[in-house]
């Protein structure tokens, strides 16, 4: 077996790991209730990656004749390029290389809704990150306005029983993906590792990746008072498909409503 970073975790193996129609289907519902119901015009998605819900934020917004930009970033040029071939269609949609740091050159209380999905916060690796990103994102929003963020629940008990995900296959040409995903428990950083083996058409093993990142490791009350001292009014969370009310013994993940 070869074990070498001979090949970049690049956007198109991203979106070969994810069902996006299967995913965007269980989520829409969620998003267009929040945005329906909060009244939300301008919106930021922090961490784009591929920039699937963007799309479908600008979907929704038109949807309910709502023509206002969908503005996007994410400090990968190679995914912000790849997303703009492959998975923008809406022509109000604007894409913004950069991340956290980036966002304090924008116009505070600009946006109605800034998110932020995916363990993008998490990855942003350890607390003073955090933090940073927390204080960043509610100067940006306007009176009233609404941050989303989803991560993992980092509660022990959660993290042990799912260390292991599901492996998922997938085909692309002449070549076939399993991608694994496993992930080390810490009270200050969880290590997550993402782990990528090539297949021939003969089921040989051509290439093998792995990527490890450390993780903030969230867990929910450190969450709440980061909210709570970032200048967040309320704070609603909500569990896995944002469904019914986050219970940290039930839920993998959770979204994290911030109100300012």
């Amino acid at each position: 077996m070869k074990n070498k970073n001979n090949f970049e975790y690049s956007p198109d193996l991203y979106d070969l790991q994810v069902n996006w129609p299967q995913r965007l289907s269980k989520e829409k519902n969620f998003f267009e209730k929040i945005i329906i119901r909060n009244n939300i015009k301008k919106i930021l998605d922090v961490g784009c990656g591929t920039a699937h819900h963007v799309q479908m934020f600008s979907e929704i917004l038109h949807e309910h004749s709502l023509h206002e930009t969908v503005f996007a970033s994410d400090p990968s040029e190679e995914m912000l390029e790849y997303a703009a071939k492959n998975v923008i269609r809406a022509k109000n949609i604007k894409l913004i290389k950069g991340g956290f740091s980036d966002i304090e050159t924008m116009t505070p209380g600009s946006f109605d809704m800034i998110t932020c999905l995916g363990n993008t916060l998490a990855l942003l690796k350890n607390r003073k990150n955090v933090k940073a990103a927390l204080k960043s994102t509610r100067r940006k929003l306007a009176s009233g306005g609404l941050a989303v963020f989803q991560f993992l629940n980092f509660e022990p008990k959660i993290m042990e029983k799912n260390r292991f995900y599901q492996p998922k296959i997938s085909a692309s040409g002449d070549s076939k993906y399993i991608f694994l995903k496993h992930f080390e428990f810490g009270k200050i950083n969880t290590r997550a590792d993402f782990i990528i083996i090539q297949l021939d058409s003969s089921d040989n093993i051509v290439n093998f990746y792995n990527n490890s990142s450390n993780m903030c490791t969230l867990r929910k009350n450190i969450f709440l008072k980061m909210a709570q001292n970032a200048g967040f009014k309320k704070v609603e969370l909500l569990g896995t498909g944002g469904q019914e009310q986050f219970d940290k013994n039930k839920h993998i993940s959770l979204y994290a409503l911030l109100y300012k």
